[in-house]
């Protein structure tokens, strides 16, 4: 039911109809709930019955879905096993009596998913369940218990997961993401709660890494939440480490992954930062389910517990320093008021990378980039663009290039073909009047040109398989030896195509063009033929005017055969270090009319070149390309 769509940003809250003109599902989250224990014994439940305990914050649970974590089961009676060996055990047992309390604040759907469901068995769980149908307010936790509601005529499903199989099980991600893919089938927006993470004081940080209480794993919550969204999840709400975490967008989607604690009566540790939550306001288009906006709220607890609002709006300026810490490249705005709204770029892309350990690799490169002066919007909006991939056809053509895997006679086949001289011969009489310029201008023979653009495109018939950008970050990140290289290249293809360095399309080095030129080289040797005022080296006059510069600027002497040595074998070894290049391109050089010299021992010079050909290949860092 779900479509793709682009997202869209609203910074207004209170907005019912989006910037599209399609409807808005306001979802209201806090994080964890617990009322008040009758366990161990009446001390730790609230007076008057809990009336007034979340009278302070009522105001702000309104939306068209109000969630929250419901810590321990409701019921009467019943006993737990779990405390049995004393010591500091935790154990809630909440009366059936409070959960009107939920009802009357505007709670519509609770998760039953946390380490606390099965205080009292599954007699507690059941009661749960129970009080909450009579009630109305759905619930998700057990296995395959989903909640499912129809919002403004759009079919929606919760379902919260934790790190335990006696509930949808977090631990299990391939499980998880096919739970929720199924549900993105049948539904129109699919929420997913999850209660997991380290906990306490010291445990506001997202880890990009495994979790554990303890030994007890506790989830890889940065890969659980990207994994549900990759199957279709639309907004994803974490609770568990009893205090506030931050926020990040990932695919036009919001992730908060602690809430903090909420509601938490009585033998809840509530000081410092485990004292202070929130209740976060979402604005989903109703349509695509993509983030639109939204609004942080502050509230505070003190002991013995209670929310109420935080006129010192704590719990906002932590979110926003967690966040642009955990999350720097993908955190949303998050105004110091409270306001809420997506942050530049998608959240796809490159951001989509599915190990921790190429995540960490791509922070090194964003903030290499950063301290090279390119801005932090502008690097979210590339690298998060949906285009942005890496491609792994680049590390397979350059495990074996054609330069180092085939013999001079293989690596001959492929150009010397009748097809490509008749194309250049062609191209040779079209192009007639802009080769007479650029010889006279540039001192470079047009058959050299014509040599070089018929091994480097045929004449632009060859086509450009990969995006410049995509082709150099995957070097960049995927290949130590050339790390370094090609992110000088990379930064150079987001000046030089600063308006959409998307746009490019390349060689599987990154060579652009119908002259195949390195960005470097466009910055450096690129020139503006027809003097229409831009460069574009996808038009001939351009293309033509900047290869002839590049060489000219490389020693090119016009008039003079390529011998072995000489200055036009040399610059042709500038625009490519390897010797079976040098080699086709003088051929064909020949064959569009160069002068040729007679070789005086074709098999010894064979030997030589051959010997060249392997020493410069080695190289790593040409400047014009690979």
């Amino acid at each position: 039911m779900k479509a793709l769509a682009a997202w869209l940003g609203v910074l207004l809250v209170g907005i019912s109809v989006s910037a599209a003109g399609g409807e808005v599902v306001r979802v209201t989250a806090v994080g964890d709930i617990n009322l008040g224990s009758d366990f161990p014994t009446v001390d730790s439940l609230p007076p008057e019955g809990g009336a007034r305990l979340l009278e302070p914050v009522r105001e702000l649970l309104r939306g068209d879905v109000v969630f929250g974590n419901l810590e321990g089961p409701l019921l009467d009676g019943g006993e737990s096993s779990k405390c049995r060996g004393g010591g500091n055990c935790f154990a809630f047992r909440t009366p059936t009596t409070y959960a009107p309390l939920l009802k009357a604040a505007g709670f519509s759907v609770l998760g039953l998913a946390n380490n606390h469901a099965l205080d009292f068995g599954e007699e507690g769980r059941a009661s749960s369940t129970r009080v909450l149908d009579g009630l109305g307010i759905a619930h998700s936790g057990a296995p395959g218990d989903v909640a499912r509601l129809e919002v403004k005529g759009k079919k929606l499903a919760l379902v919260a997961f934790t790190t335990s199989a006696h509930s949808n099980n977090l631990l299990d991600l391939e499980s998880a993401a096919g739970t929720v893919a199924a549900l993105a089938k049948e539904h129109d927006l699919v929420i997913v709660s999850f209660h997991a993470g380290s906990e306490g004081a010291g445990a506001a940080h997202v880890p990009d890494g495994p979790e554990f209480l303890g030994q007890e794993p506790r989830g890889h919550l940065i890969q659980f939440a990207h994994a549900v969204i990759d199957a279709g999840a639309d907004l994803v709400i974490g609770h568990g480490p009893h205090l506030m975490r931050g926020l990040e967008q990932y695919r036009g989607r919001l992730i908060a992954y602690s809430l903090g604690n909420f509601c938490t009566f009585g033998r809840f540790s509530l000081q410092g930062p485990l004292g202070r939550a929130g209740v976060l306001q979402v604005d989903l288009d109703a349509g695509t389910g993509a983030f639109l906006g939204g609004r942080l709220h502050a509230t505070l607890q003190e002991k013995p517990g209670g929310p109420r609002p935080d006129p010192a709006n704590q719990t906002v300026q932590e979110v926003r320093a967690l966040s642009a810490a955990d999350f720097p490249y993908s955190a949303p705005l998050l105004a110091e008021g409270g306001a809420l709204a997506p942050g530049p770029g998608e959240g796809g892309g490159l951001f989509g990378l599915p190990t921790a350990e190429a995540r960490a690799r791509l922070r090194t490169l964003l903030g290499e980039l950063e301290r090279r002066g390119f801005q932090r919007d502008e690097l979210r909006r590339w690298f998060g663009d949906a285009r942005a991939s890496l491609a792994p056809r680049v590390l397979e053509k350059f495990a074996r290039p054609a330069e180092k895997a085939l013999t001079y006679a293989q690596y001959r086949n492929i150009f010397m073909q009748p097809e490509r001289l008749e194309a250049g011969q062609r191209w040779l009489e079209e192009q007639r009047a802009l080769l007479d310029a650029v010889e006279a201008e540039y001192g470079v023979d047009r058959a050299a040109l014509a040599g070089i653009i018929a091994t480097e495109t045929k004449f632009g018939l060859h086509p450009f398989p990969f995006r410049a950008f995509d082709a150099l970050v995957t070097q960049a990140l995927e290949m130590p030896r050339r790390a370094k290289w090609a992110t000088d290249q990379l930064a150079a293809l987001l000046r030089v195509f600063r308006d959409d360095p998307l746009r490019p399309m390349a060689s599987y080095a990154g060579a652009v063009g119908l002259v195949q030129f390195m960005p470097s080289s466009i910055e450096k040797h690129a020139r503006d033929g027809d003097g229409d005022g831009k460069i574009d080296l996808e038009q001939w006059p351009d293309a033509v005017a900047s290869a002839a510069n590049y060489l000219k600027a490389h020693g090119w002497k016009q008039g003079e055969p390529i011998t072995a040595g000489s200055r036009n074998a040399k610059a042709i070894w500038g625009y490519n270090p390897a010797g079976h290049y040098v080699k086709v391109v003088t051929e064909l050089s020949e064959a569009f009319g160069m002068k040729k010299v007679e070789k005086k021992s074709g098999k010894k010079s064979d030997k030589k070149s051959d010997k060249k050909s392997d020493k410069s290949d080695k190289s790593d860092k040409p400047d014009k390309k690979p």
